[in-house]
C-alpha cells in the first residue's frame, strides 16, 4: 500500500516537473516575442498543453470590452467576438483583478450562459493579464466538469504576467523604434538641406551628391548589405562634398584645368567634411565615410594615401560611385563623356584605384541589369 502511494507521488512530482520545464521553455519564448500576434500564438498552444485543458483563449481589453483575440480548442469559442466587460467572465476577471475558477458554469451567475450553449464549455478557470491594471485575461475551458487545481492556476498566472511584461516591452520597442525613425528622418532631412546649400554654391554638381548616394545605395544593395548599412552608405553619399562648401565658388566652377595649388585646396574638402559633422555622436559613421571617399585602393589617393581594407568598404563603395557619376555627367571643364568611357575607366583601373569587386558589381548593375542613375 505504501509502496503504491510512494509511486504515485513520484509519478506525481515527475510530471509536475515536466510541466515546469515546459513552463519555464514557454517564458523564454514569450521574453524573446517581438509583436503581440506571436505572444498571443505561444500563449494559446501553450495553455493546452500545461493545463491539460479542452480549450483556451486570449482576451484583450478594449475600452468597455472584452475582445476574444485568440483562441486554441477543440472546437470554435468566441474568436474575434467582443463582450461588453460586465456580461463576461474575462470581465468581472479584469474588473475584479483575480482569477475566476469555475467548476459548472451552468450554475455560476457569473457565467452569460446564452453564449455558451453552442460550445462544449462545463467548466473553466480564467486569469488577469496584468493584475495591477489588467488589460485582458487568459482562459482554458474543460468539456467535463473539471474544478482547475492550484498548479494550474499558477501555470495560468505565470504565463499572463510573462504574457504582460512581453506586450509591455513589444510597447515600449515600438516607442523606440518610432522614435528612431523620427529622429532618423529628422537628421536625413538635415543633410539633405546641407546638400542644397553645396549645391547653390556649385551650380554644376547640382544633384550631384544625390545621385552618388542612389548608385552607392544600388552597389551596397547588390553586395547584399543589411539595410540599415546600405543606408549608411545613401547617406553618406548625400553630403559626401559637403566640405566643399568652404571652397571659394569660382574655383569649384572654373572652365579650365586647375593649377596644382588650386587642386591643393580642391582636395581639403575631404577633411573639412569630416570636420563638419564629426561632433555630432549621430553622424560620426558618416563623417568616417566621407573622410575616406578618394582614398584609392593602390594608396593613391587622398588625404592619408589609405589603402585596400584600410579603408572602409562604404567609403570605397563611395569612391568608385563618384567616379562613374562624375565622368558621365556634364562638367565646367568638359562635356559628360558617358557611361561607357565610365565603365572603361574603372574596368581599367580594377584593382589599382578601385575596389575589384565593387567595379564588377557596378559594371553588372550597368550592363546586366540595365541599371541608370535616376535625374
Amino acid at each position: 500500500m505504501n509502496d503504491t502511494r510512494n509511486q504515485k507521488e513520484s509519478l506525481d512530482t515527475s510530471e509536475y516537473i515536466q510541466i515546469m520545464e515546459r513552463l519555464l521553455y514557454v517564458v523564454q519564448e514569450l521574453s524573446a516575442a517581438r509583436d503581440l500576434d506571436t505572444v498571443m500564438d505561444i500563449v494559446r498552444h501553450s495553455v493546452r498543453d500545461l493545463t491539460g485543458s479542452d480549450g483556451a483563449t486570449f482576451v484583450l481589453r478594449e475600452n468597455d470590452f472584452c475582445y476574444y483575440a485568440e483562441e486554441d480548442a477543440i472546437s470554435p469559442l468566441w474568436k474575434g467576438n467582443r463582450f461588453p466587460l460586465e456580461t463576461c467572465i474575462s470581465g468581472w476577471v479584469m474588473l475584479n483583478r483575480k482569477p475566476a475558477i469555475i467548476e459548472d458554469i451552468y450554475v455560476d451567475s457569473r457565467i452569460p450562459i446564452d453564449a455558451y450553449k453552442k460550445t462544449f464549455v462545463k467548466s473553466l478557470a480564467t486569469v488577469p493579464i496584468k493584475t495591477n491594471d489588467p488589460i485582458g485575461a487568459i482562459g482554458c475551458y474543460w468539456s467535463e466538469r473539471h474544478i482547475a487545481t492550484p498548479e494550474q492556476i499558477k501555470v495560468l498566472q505565470v504565463l499572463a504576467d510573462t504574457a504582460a511584461i512581453a506586450m509591455e516591452n513589444i510597447h515600449y520597442q515600438n516607442v523606440i523604434a518610432t522614435k528612431a525613425k523620427q529622429l532618423e528622418e529628422a537628421i536625413d532631412g538635415t543633410l539633405l538641406t546641407i546638400a542644397k546649400m553645396v549645391e547653390q554654391k556649385d551650380l554644376y554638381t547640382a544633384g550631384h551628391q544625390k545621385r552618388v548616394a542612389m548608385l552607392g545605395l544600388a552597389i551596397s544593395k547588390e553586395m547584399g548589405w543589411p539595410q540599415e548599412r546600405c543606408e549608411s552608405v545613401f547617406r553618406a553619399g548625400v553630403v559626401h562634398d559637403i566640405g566643399k562648401i568652404g571652397i571659394p565658388g569660382e574655383l569649384l566652377s572654373k572652365p579650365t584645368k586647375l593649377t596644382t595649388l588650386e587642386f591643393s585646396l580642391i582636395k581639403t574638402h575631404s577633411e573639412a567634411g569630416y570636420t563638419i559633422l564629426k561632433d555630432v555622436p549621430l553622424l560620426l559613421p558618416t563623417a568616417q565615410i566621407i573622410l575616406q571617399h578618394h582614398e584609392r585602393f593602390n594608396g593613391s589617393g587622398y588625404p592619408y594615401g589609405l589603402k585596400n581594407d584600410e579603408t572602409l568598404p562604404e567609403a570605397q563603395i563611395l569612391a568608385v560611385a563618384d567616379v562613374f557619376e562624375s565622368m558621365i555627367s556634364h562638367r565646367p571643364y568638359r562635356p559628360a563623356l558617358g557611361m561607357d568611357a565610365a565603365i572603361e575607366e574603372l574596368v581599367m583601373n580594377k584593382g589599382i584605384l578601385y575596389h575589384p569587386d565593387i567595379v564588377e558589381i557596378i559594371v553588372h548593375l550597368v550592363k546586366n541589369k540595365g541599371y541608370t542613375i535616376p535625374e
